[in-house]
């Protein structure tokens, strides 16, 4: 169990990059990020996602276009409205987006509508996105011209004039059977979120509408299930950028592992997270006030979970990680094992649980459908065991797709299959697409009494990561086997 190491420095997830948050910060560690134009990126990583656009457009919409009988797919974006799926996917936070698909093996792709360019009145309408990533992909067949951003003179004629002018055109020309648009009908989200973003506006409908015509709007559908797997599904460059990233990512763990130096390092200075017992209503991952940015002690386990790495800090004259450190680190590698098991492309949700349960039934593990820390008190060992038998190891699954604009949290990672019993049963009947980018994520509560703290449990959580094979889990690194150790 030994491995003398240092430690972590969290790195950026995967495709479309800009800042880094690490896992000791606010929200979830360490997602996607938005590429936000020419400039800002580095010149290496922006032909990755030129490449990762362009394969995509190649191989995953002619796919996803086909399996739902849509001829054309218009995705309507607007600045006013934030579009994360636009902006990363796509390339721009404004224009309309349409794909037809014309016959043959590729998909025509058009940018057109109001896509803003440059201001001419500089700060007063200043433009917060760039939209060059668009004509620097050579991704599209054809690209309409930016609009200069200006306040001409005065007239009868507004926005809405322009803001779909020509689009009918465009319809009729290729007179689709079947057209899908960005809004949600079926596929909403978990009650009580407060991330919803489920397309254009009320008025962008009647607009666009109007501007096809009575006949092409009653070919209208939701584009909820063309996002959904487009989203779900990588292609090889995506994946092959995923391994390129977490390389990197486990090397600077590796060393933020080694500047650790116990009683002087705080967390934020490494950008990792520690787990810590802790009194009865406080987070044991530093997730309530006051508790977030901590000196790093022997006893800690400190932890990249987005990395799947973990290590534990050595107290005075310990020589291995006491037996509940060890108990739990057992546990941690036993729930992964069966997960990367049973977690396998072409099943559902649904059926991947079947297949699970009944693995952690045999191993004394009880699975529960809420995450105990959002639900009871923290650390409260009473409420943890009520109706439950108190002697068994606790587990909460939600190994959710990943989506591409956490770093503001508000694009939703959570469209798509979903492993677990978290989300709307509508996630649970997805079959998960070749190489699903999504996260073994889960959590531990294993029944440890202490004569320090009464009322709580031991707690570990994972949020790794990985890509679902039809042979099972296919880790972006190799699964860590030993805890490292800290002294």
């Amino acid at each position: 169990m030994r491995r003398e190491i240092a430690s972590v420095l969290v790195c950026c997830g995967p495709l479309f990059f800009g800042s880094c948050v690490p896992d000791g910060a606010e929200g979830k560690p360490n997602e996607l990020s938005v590429a936000k134009g020419p400039g800002q990126e580095d010149t290496e990583l922006a032909q990755w996602n030129h490449r990762i656009r362009r394969e995509k457009f190649d191989l995953v919409i002619p796919e996803v276009m086909r399996k739902h009988g849509v001829d054309m797919w218009i995705h309507v974006m607007r600045e006013s409205i934030p579009d994360p799926f636009g902006a990363e996917e796509l390339g721009s936070t404004s224009g309309v987006f349409v794909f037809t698909d014309r016959g043959g093996d590729r998909i025509e792709r058009a940018v057109l509508g109001r896509r803003w360019g440059d201001s001419h009145a500089g700060e007063t309408w200043r433009v917060t996105w760039e939209t060059g990533l668009v004509e620097e992909s050579e991704a599209f067949d054809i690209v309409q011209d930016p609009v200069l951003v200006k306040q001409p003179a005065g007239g009868p004629e507004t926005e809405y004039d322009y803001r779909f002018e020509g689009l009918g055109r465009f319809v009729e020309e290729r007179d689709p059977e079947r057209v899908a648009v960005n809004f949600k009908q079926n596929l909403g989200p978990y009650p009580t979120t407060t991330r919803v973003l489920d397309g254009l506006s009320h008025t962008d409908y009647l607009l666009l509408t109007e501007e096809i015509g009575e006949e092409y709007s009653k070919r209208i559908v939701s584009s909820e299930y063309l996002m959904i797997e487009y989203i779900a599904t990588p292609v090889p460059a995506e994946v092959d950028l995923l391994k390129k990233i977490r390389e990197d990512e486990v090397a600077r763990v590796q060393r933020a592992f080694g500047e650790i130096v116990p009683g002087v390092t705080r967390n934020r200075d490494v950008g990792l997270t520690v787990f810590r017992r802790r009194g009865t209503g406080i987070s044991q991952r530093g997730r309530t006030p006051g508790h977030a940015d901590v000196v790093i002690q022997g006893g800690d386990v400190v932890a990249s979970p987005s990395q799947g790495m973990f290590a534990y800090v050595l107290r005075e004259r310990e020589d291995e990680p006491p037996e509940e450190i060890q108990e739990i680190w057992g546990q941690y590698l036993k729930v992964d094992g069966i997960l990367a098991e049973t977690i396998r492309v072409g099943l559902t949700p649904h059926e991947i649980k079947a297949r699970y349960e009944a693995r952690f039934e045999e191993e004394g593990i009880l699975l529960r459908d809420d995450q105990l820390h959002l639900f009871t008190p923290r650390n409260d060992f009473s409420a943890f065991i009520a109706g439950f038998d108190p002697g068994k190891t606790h587990l909460n699954i939600d190994c959710h797709a990943m989506g591409k604009g956490a770093r503001e949290r508000k694009f939703e990672n959570y469209f798509g299959p979903r492993i677990g019993s978290n989300g709307p049963e509508w996630m649970w009947d997805i079959p998960l697409p070749a190489h699903h980018h999504f996260v073994l994520e889960y959590f531990i509560y294993m029944p440890w009494p202490s004569e320090e703290y009464e009322d709580q449990y031991l707690f570990w959580w994972n949020h790794e990561q990985a890509l679902a094979t039809e042979a099972g889990v296919e880790y972006l690194s190799t699964p860590q086997k030993d805890l490292y150790l800290i002294r």
